[in-house]
């Protein structure tokens, strides 16, 4: 099955659920395992929880925009902002003494999926977290 889902959403967390929903729904009309769902859903909250957190100033309205697309035995999820951007710090591995402040969504992206691309966002603005599984 091949298909196309775009959410665009205010950088708010009670948005989150909506993209979890999302991703649930295209994830089983694709046919992914219940376990590959779960972890779809855990990726996506961190990445739309990142760029809620971090995208704009606290006040600020903003866009997240989320994409599901499907392809035979792959499902491919990007989440993107046109806000302030990610620096080198905020995607650095945490090294053995813990999580770099801010947290463990993109380790946990990196952990779940089999790819995983980080880049600026639309227009070079912003930030965008490309993440693929195979079914």
């Amino acid at each position: 099955m091949r298909g196309r889902v775009v959410l665009e959403v205010p950088a708010k967390a009670e948005y989150l659920l909506l993209a979890r929903l999302a991703a649930t729904s295209v994830g089983r009309s694709a046919g992914a395992s219940e376990e590959t769902i779960a972890d779809l859903k855990l990726a996506i909250t961190e990445a739309v929880a990142n760029a809620v957190r971090h995208a704009y100033p606290e006040g600020t309205p903003g866009r997240i925009t989320v994409e599901l697309v499907t392809a035979p035995e792959r499902l491919e999820i990007v989440v993107s902002d046109t806000g302030r951007g990610l620096t080198e710090a905020d995607v650095a591995l945490p090294d053995d003494d813990g999580p770099a402040e801010g947290g463990m969504g993109l380790s946990i992206i990196r952990a779940i999926a089999d790819e995983v691309e980080l880049t600026p966002g639309p227009d070079g603005q912003g930030t965008r977290v490309r993440f693929a599984c195979v079914l």
